[in-house]
């Protein structure tokens, strides 16, 4: 069923869109479906070519002429719960604009599934328009979205395969995940999942991320669940951690408020820590619910 919106909307033929393309040092080639030799060392150039009839668009929506309109891509990576704004230009009030989507993603923010968001949206409204026209800023007139799957069912963040034998950990564990106090600070900094080299069926699912088999994708879900675990359990012991905050995009704080939204977004934050307090073990029952545990393999 589609959304109704409570202002007009252009048709979607005022956005024609070409194909996203993925530049590399060698080649210019169409984006695929789903990168299986990415890895976070990875830099994406991308690049789109795109036509926009701002005066329609304005026309078509009721608004004046000196209204202003913006076109952005938003991209959001599904494993680290980052997003952030890649590219984002003003279209003019001009027929069959000419313009060229053009950007770079740091591997390290990255994984799991890329969203690529493209919107043209309400910057001001101008003088006054049609009583249906949008008003508020910020209000989507088209939108599209673009999904890649990097590195198939790879794990939430960086990682490092070691010997615990040489680490503060138990030498029998599996991994460890390592996570910075200062809610302020840049998550892909602040966190690194820590792999147990003696456990050698993690240390191979790991490695086989990008084409894991189903022994390795049971281990990977395992993984996942037990990182995010760790998130939930960290955003619940932190008294200074608030997920109203305002933290900055990309932070430790934005990450640990992204992943309670995820996992449970009908919970506030005290009805969550009195769950926890109240039944520890139906809680963590919850948080497998969650998180699909080996639902797939």
């Amino acid at each position: 069923m589609s959304r109704a919106y409570p202002y007009r909307r252009p048709p979607v033929d005022v956005v024609t869109t070409g194909p996203w393309l993925r530049l590399t040092a060698d080649s210019i080639d169409e984006l695929p479906p789903d990168l299986p030799e990415w890895d976070y060392g990875t830099v994406l150039h991308l690049r789109r070519p795109m036509r926009v009839d701002g005066l329609r668009a304005r026309s078509d929506c009721g608004l004046h002429p000196d209204s202003e309109l913006m076109l952005t891509v938003v991209w959001s990576a599904a494993n680290s719960s980052l997003r952030g704004r890649a590219w984002q230009v003003p279209v003019t009030a001009a027929a069959e604009a000419e313009l060229e989507i053009d950007f770079e993603l740091s591997g390290d923010e990255l994984g799991g599934r890329l969203d690529l968001e493209t919107c043209l949206t309400l910057r001001s409204p101008g003088s006054a328009g049609s009583p249906a026209a949008p008003t508020r800023p910020g209000s989507v007139l088209w939108r599209d979205v673009r999904s890649v799957m990097l590195q198939g069912d790879a794990v939430l963040f960086p990682l490092s395969i070691v010997d615990f034998e040489h680490l503060p950990y138990p030498t029998g564990a599996a991994w460890h995940l390592e996570l910075g106090h200062d809610l302020e600070s840049q998550a892909l900094g602040s966190i690194l999942l820590l792999a147990n080299k003696r456990r050698e069926v993690v240390t191979a699912a790991l490695e086989a991320a990008s084409d894991p088999t189903d022994a390795d994708r049971r281990v990977l879900s395992a993984i996942r669940n037990d990182v995010i675990r760790s998130l939930v359990e960290r955003a619940l012991v932190d008294d200074e951690f608030d997920p109203e905050a305002d933290y900055p995009t990309g932070s430790v704080g934005a990450l640990l408020a992204s992943v309670l939204r995820a996992t449970f977004p009908e919970r506030s934050l005290e009805a969550l820590r009195r769950d926890r307090d109240h039944e520890p073990v139906l809680f963590t029952t919850r948080i497998q619910n969650a998180t699909g545990l080996l639902a797939d393999a």
